[in-house]
């Protein structure tokens, strides 16, 4: 996979990742039955395939982390915020 095709894939949601996840696996395949019947010339061709799931793979996983962080820093900056609001009105109640 070259660069750019490598920050294409960075560009592109989960599920057109892993749409093309599939595409690959499905052309590993076909390769492997190619090699099989001895029609496949470049054997490296296989290896290369696997080398681009996975980082396909990798950038799906990555993305997939960075939502669940998303997702928990925005629980604690609201319970950070209810807890400033009960703060603020309990600090009001106590005035001497």
């Amino acid at each position: 996979m070259k660069r750019n095709d490598f920050q294409e894939i960075k560009g592109l949601s989960t599920k057109a990742i892993t749409e093309k996840i599939k595409t690959a696996k499905k052309e590993i395949a076909d390769l492997i039955l190619d090699k099989n019947m001895s029609k496949l010339k470049d054997l490296k061709s296989i290896s290369k395939k696997r080398k681009d799931v996975a980082q396909m793979m990798t950038v799906l996983r990555q993305k997939e982390l960075l939502e669940q962080l998303e997702k928990s820093n925005k629980i604690q900056e609201t319970s950070k915020e209810e807890v400033k609001t009960v703060d603020k009105k309990e600090r009001k109640s106590k005035k001497w």
